[in-house]
Protein backbone atom coordinates (compact mmCIF):
# COMPACT_ATOMS: atom_id res chain seq x y z
CA UNK A 1 0.00 0.00 0.00
CA UNK A 2 2.91 2.35 0.60
CA UNK A 3 3.81 2.20 -3.09
CA UNK A 4 0.29 3.27 -4.08
CA UNK A 5 0.23 6.02 -1.45
CA UNK A 6 3.55 7.40 -2.62
CA UNK A 7 2.46 7.27 -6.24
CA UNK A 8 -0.83 9.08 -5.56
CA UNK A 9 0.85 11.72 -3.39
CA UNK A 10 3.19 12.52 -6.26
CA UNK A 11 0.31 13.50 -8.56
CA UNK A 12 -0.55 17.18 -8.44
CA UNK A 13 -4.21 17.99 -7.75
CA UNK A 14 -5.22 14.43 -6.78
CA UNK A 15 -6.92 15.77 -3.60
CA UNK A 16 -9.72 17.14 -5.80
CA UNK A 17 -10.64 13.59 -6.81
CA UNK A 18 -10.64 12.42 -3.18
CA UNK A 19 -12.97 15.21 -2.16
CA UNK A 20 -15.23 14.76 -5.20
CA UNK A 21 -15.54 11.02 -4.61
CA UNK A 22 -16.34 11.53 -0.95
CA UNK A 23 -18.99 14.15 -1.74
CA UNK A 24 -20.63 11.87 -4.32
CA UNK A 25 -20.70 8.96 -1.86
CA UNK A 26 -22.14 11.02 1.01
CA UNK A 27 -24.76 12.62 -1.26
CA UNK A 28 -25.95 9.28 -2.64
CA UNK A 29 -26.00 7.73 0.83
CA UNK A 30 -28.18 10.56 2.19
CA UNK A 31 -30.55 10.38 -0.81
CA UNK A 32 -31.00 6.61 -0.46
CA UNK A 33 -31.47 6.91 3.31
CA UNK A 34 -34.12 9.65 3.02
CA UNK A 35 -36.02 7.82 0.26
CA UNK A 36 -36.02 4.61 2.31
CA UNK A 37 -37.25 6.32 5.48
CA UNK A 38 -40.00 8.25 3.64
CA UNK A 39 -41.33 5.15 1.85
CA UNK A 40 -44.83 4.22 3.12
CA UNK A 41 -45.20 1.13 5.29
CA UNK A 42 -47.78 -0.34 2.92
CA UNK A 43 -45.30 -0.22 0.05
CA UNK A 44 -42.61 -1.84 2.20
CA UNK A 45 -45.03 -4.62 3.19
CA UNK A 46 -45.88 -5.17 -0.48
CA UNK A 47 -42.19 -5.52 -1.32
CA UNK A 48 -41.73 -7.90 1.61
CA UNK A 49 -44.62 -10.09 0.47
CA UNK A 50 -43.40 -10.14 -3.13
CA UNK A 51 -40.00 -11.41 -2.01
CA UNK A 52 -41.52 -14.19 0.10
CA UNK A 53 -44.05 -15.26 -2.55
CA UNK A 54 -42.80 -17.96 -4.87
CA UNK A 55 -43.92 -17.00 -8.37
CA UNK A 56 -42.12 -19.69 -10.32
CA UNK A 57 -44.29 -20.41 -13.40
CA UNK A 58 -42.91 -23.94 -13.86
CA UNK A 59 -44.52 -25.32 -10.73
Amino acid sequence: MKLVSNLLQGIEGIQVFYITGLLIFVTLFIIILVRTIRRPASEMNEIKRSILTDSDPEE
